[in-house]
């Protein structure tokens, strides 16, 4: 089956919004920082002897503020990227059979077999296929005629990946 689309700042930021929720190395490390900052916080607030109730309401105010801000900041960075940033952003040629995934753009190709697959995932708007713990090639379900055909894209992947699993 072939594919093209054309990936957009949009999709990108999803991918990552994604992988940031779902991969478990990402999402451990961002719940770390987000219990981390109140508690570090809290903790230096004390050191200076103020009451333990505005440490702690501080603490916690503040490591919200921290986290939010991250989030905003890894946003804007992604969503600052050119329209054409060439490799990442833009329109590609997708195929999968038997052998692998295969990616055509404007400034490269990359193939994985099979075996090189991690895992074939989707969610309600993308079907990624994972090529490392977090590197996915990114394929918008808008990119379909039907759903159906999206569906049996990401079923089909998930077969040709399941024959090489066995």
């Amino acid at each position: 089956m072939k594919i093209t689309t054309n990936i957009t700042r949009s999709d990108y930021w999803n991918y990552n919004k994604y992988a940031l929720f779902n991969i478990p190395k990402l999402r451990n490390r961002f719940m770390l920082s987000n219990i981390s900052v109140p508690v570090v916080v809290t903790i230096l607030l004390l050191l200076f002897k103020l009451p333990f109730v505005f440490s702690l309401c501080w603490g916690i105010f503040g490591g919200g503020l921290a986290c939010v801000f991250s989030y905003l900041n890894m946003k804007k960075r992604v969503m600052s990227y050119p329209d054409s940033k060439e490799g990442i952003l833009g329109e590609r040629t997708v195929e999968i059979n038997e052998i692998g995934i295969h990616q055509l753009n404007s400034v490269s190709q990359s193939s994985y077999k099979w075996s090189g697959v991690r895992s074939v995932e989707q969610d309600e708007r993308y079907i990624f296929v994972f090529v490392d713990s977090i590197m996915a090639y990114i394929i918008p379900k808008r990119s379909f005629g039907s759903e159906g055909e999206s569906l049996e894209f990401f079923r089909q992947a998930q077969n040709y990946l399941a024959k090489v699993s066995t």
